[in-house]
């Protein structure tokens, strides 16, 4: 019994408590003003700035700002990839110019792919690069269509029937120009070069031409006597007979 009343008296008990605001919520869009002395700490220490627009006129307020001029850097591996690029110019029979529009990584590495297959390298160039490269060259007429997501395709042989059988494969690759046998071509004139047989088949259709004919007239020359001597058999067989 002692115990229990012991245990009871000892037991403890936590009163519950609930945070309440005092006067409401806090308006935020119309807050309470600072006490005196807090607002006057806050506006001395408020930081502040010299307006650079303070002693302009409004005409060159008005007016809108001059480009700046940017000096050139040298730049030692910019030559290198220039000097690179006039190597392709000089060695390649044939080079030709697109404009890529858009592409995915995807679509752009199946074209690398497809053209390095034909035996032929693509190419993009920044404009200054290509600038360096062409400057004061036979190759200077390339900067005026070189705008803007352009790529360029070199070939050491020059195939433009497979050139054109690769680009058929990407509508995004649009041709513009190309550079034949160190000559500039249109598009309508690099399509009508696809419609003449290469050097191989030329050469072979003129040792065809010219075969026929040494056959046509050594049938000729041959006729004569050939005609002479089936004359002089048919004779030798009617003596034989008649004997």
């Amino acid at each position: 019994m002692a115990l229990a009343v012991r245990g009871i008296l000892r037991e403890r008990f936590y009163p519950v408590v609930q945070a309440k605001r005092f006067r409401g919520k806090i308006n935020i869009q119309r807050p309470k003003p600072l006490h005196f002395d807090r607002a006057v700490f806050t506006e001395l220490t408020k930081p502040w700035y010299l307006n650079p627009k303070r002693l302009k006129t409004p005409i060159e307020l008005c007016s809108k700002p001059t480009d700046k001029i940017i000096e050139d850097v040298d730049n030692p591996y910019q030559k290198i990839i220039a000097r690179e690029l006039r190597e392709r110019f000089d060695q390649s029979r044939l080079i030709a110019f697109y404009h890529r529009n858009s592409m995915n990584s995807d679509q752009q590495y199946k074209a690398y792919v497809a053209f390095i297959k034909a035996k032929m390298h693509i190419k993009t160039y920044g404009k200054k690069t290509l600038e360096m490269a062409v400057k004061d060259t036979k190759f200077e007429p390339v900067l005026d269509f070189y705008v803007s997501q352009n790529v360029m395709v070199f070939s050491p042989e020059p195939d433009i029937k497979q050139l054109l059988k690769v680009t058929k494969k990407f509508p995004q690759m649009v041709l513009l120009a190309a550079i034949f046998e160190g000559k500039f071509i249109s598009k309508d004139e690099v399509m009508e070069l696809h419609l003449i047989p290469n050097l191989q088949t030329a050469q072979a259709a003129l040792v065809q031409t010219l075969n026929s004919a040494t056959t046509t007239l050594t049938q000729q020359l041959n006729s004569h006597q050939n005609t002479l001597v089936s004359n002089l058999q048919e004779r030798v067989k009617q003596l034989e007979e008649h004997k």
